[in-house]
């Protein structure tokens, strides 16, 4: 699904733009059949040093951003119809977040076991300083949230420094209020709630199919 869903993708992309990547397995397959059709004259900004390191790998350009990215290709680890995400699995949602916000088209590749109804369940992945990063939990608590420092003893450590603390989302608290008050934390650097950093969710099936689904539709 992931494969039939990161072919599908490549119908959007051409020569002699700047494409910005995210991270993932999903993104990591778009990529190898990006480079399996040739593509040489992109300039790609890497929302990861795993993905600059793939890209370099594989021959493509690696710039900055100066200013927007004509497109944005990347995954997610939840999505629903109202193109709203839950994203950094792998920890790079800060850096997803910019330049899905610096992109001209936003364009997200799935596979059908992303699609969900709400988020309930679900832990949101936020990104947060490790100065006095036991503080900022505790004021996080003290909202009545509850989560983890990812990585336990092996605590993970994100491309800009920093930890990752998994938060369970509670359904007694719609998400985007629970969103605005842990932005409100000092501390906190980003959240792994997207809203309105989508204009098309391409989902792969496993019957084959690829559904789209957009603000147009």
């Amino acid at each position: 699904m992931k494969r039939i869903v990161s072919k599908e993708a490549l119908n959007y992309i051409e020569e002699n733009i700047v494409l910005g990547m995210g991270s993932g397995t999903t993104v990591e397959i778009f990529i190898e059949e990006m480079w399996k059709k040739g593509f040489k004259k992109l300039e790609i900004v890497p929302s990861s040093k795993k993905t600059e390191e793939l890209l370099i790998k594989k021959g493509f350009r690696i710039t900055e951003l100066d200013d927007k990215c004509d497109i944005y290709i990347d995954g997610a680890d939840a999505v629903n119809r109202d193109l709203q995400m839950i994203k950094g699995g792998g920890g790079a949602l800060t850096r997803e977040k910019i330049l899905a916000y610096n992109s001209k088209k936003r364009i997200i590749i799935v596979d059908e076991t992303k699609m969900r109804k709400n988020f309930q369940g679900l832990f949101l992945p936020i990104e947060i300083l490790i100065f006095s990063y036991r503080a900022t939990i505790k004021r996080i608590e003290d909202i009545g949230l509850k989560g983890k420092i990812r990585g336990g003893e092996k605590t993970f450590i994100t491309d800009n420094g920093n930890y990752i603390f998994d938060l369970f989302i509670d359904e007694r608290y719609p998400i985007e209020d629970m969103v605005m008050k842990i932005k409100m934390i000092p501390g906190v650097i980003e959240t792994g709630f997207f809203k309105d950093l989508a204009d098309l969710i391409l989902v792969g099936k496993s019957d084959g199919n690829v559904e789209k689904i957009s603000k147009i539709s």
